[in-house]
């Protein structure tokens, strides 16, 4: 995820990289057609549905979701401003209600520790989630991973229940230091981890900008086993690597490179490029039950049009989803909007006949009849 990637007094050079070009006349629309662009692209929006999408209000910042099994409930990471660390928490959307649900995170250490022996606990006051993976393990039970910017290392919980008592255990974490600012994990089923590194958490921005300007790949992808710890996948450097899924064989990794417009297939002992797809401002990308990719792509101008921090109501900046085949990396815009009741999507999430949408920037999710 990003949150309107550069402030606007580096907006410029961002913008040399990302693009300020209208989406293609071949972008198919959804729910009837794309809302006209507002004057405003934040600022206060009913929670009324309209042009067939539904809004669930009272969040802040819901960036990543997964399903909680069941199927009655979203898990959501509401993630705290970009690039500052503040703290912010994990809730649930009641899907049957549309509400907004706290889930109840316990915090005292539970054996035996998943993750790394030697990682402390993090300062729960200080919890900043970002993206999140939530798979059930070969025992059974359900991990969650999250990138906690608190203390910038990879937190695992165990859900303990499903529905509407769903409550999660921390029970260990894995910390890569080496200056790491991550951004999303997908979990493995050998316990272990893929996580996507941004770029080097202490660099100043400007020399950052610059770099990413030149053109320089200065992000990559970490994995993490337990007997290994931290190692770097070969051939991952990339420009600014954000949303990462994993097949269902654990073979091959999906990675969205936020700054280099595309979401490529990679192969995951070699590092080796398989396929690519070439995507606006690829966020998170999830992995349906077929095969199928979902990515969430921005579409804004960087210069003329962000959203504060803080603001009230939803970011309305113009977004796309993009469904890809992993097989063969094909792929089509199946949703694109500019406008009310929600922008600036950063994840897209297929279940239960409906596409619900987060975003890093606003007050809400919203859904709609599936594509």
């Amino acid at each position: 995820m990003t949150k309107s990637l550069f402030s606007l007094s580096i907006a410029t050079a961002a913008l040399v990289l990302v693009g300020c070009s209208p989406s293609g006349s071949n972008d198919q629309l959804s729910a009837g057609a794309s809302t006209t662009v507002h004057n405003a692209i934040q600022g206060e929006v009913s929670c009324d549905e309209l042009a067939g999408i539904l809004s669930y209000c009272g969040f802040k910042n819901p960036e990543d979701l997964a399903v909680i099994p069941g199927g009655e409930f979203l898990l959501v990471s509401e993630m705290g401003a970009f690039m500052s660390d503040l703290p912010n928490t994990l809730s649930m959307l009641d899907i049957t209600r549309g509400e907004r649900v706290p889930i109840e995170i316990n915090w005292e250490p539970r054996e035996p520790r998943w993750g790394d022996a030697s990682c402390q606990p993090p300062e729960a006051s200080k919890f900043s989630p970002h993206g999140i993976d939530l798979i059930t393990r070969t025992d059974g039970r359900h991990q969650l991973l999250v990138v906690n910017h608190g203390d910038e290392q990879i937190e695992f919980f165990e859900l303990t229940a499903a529905g509407l008592n769903s409550a999660l255990d921390w029970r260990g974490c894995a910390k890569p230091g080496n200056d790491a600012y991550m951004n999303d994990v997908a979990g493995l089923q050998d316990g272990g981890f893929f996580v996507t590194h941004m770029w080097n958490k202490s660099t100043p921005f400007d020399t950052i900008v610059a770099q990413l300007t030149a053109g320089e790949k200065i992000g990559w992808v970490w994995e993490w086993q337990e007997e290994s710890g931290f190692t770097k996948l070969p051939n991952s450097d990339e420009m600014m690597p954000n949303g990462i899924a994993v097949s269902e064989d654990n073979t091959k990794l999906f990675v969205n490179v936020y700054m280099a417009n595309k979401t490529i297939k990679v192969d995951r002992l070699t590092g080796i490029v398989e396929g690519e797809v070439s995507v606006r401002s690829p966020d998170n990308v999830v992995i349906d039950t077929d095969g199928m990719l979902w990515i969430a792509s921005h579409l804004n101008d960087p210069v003329n049009e962000r959203c504060e921090d803080g603001h009230a109501g939803p970011c309305l900046l113009e977004f796309q989803v993009v469904k890809a085949n992993s097989s063969d990396m094909s792929s089509e815009v199946v949703f694109h909007h500019s406008g009310a009741p929600m922008g600036y999507a950063t994840v897209a999430l297929p279940h239960a006949g409906r596409l619900y949408l987060g975003s890093a920037s606003g007050d809400r999710i919203a859904s709609m009849a599936l594509p």
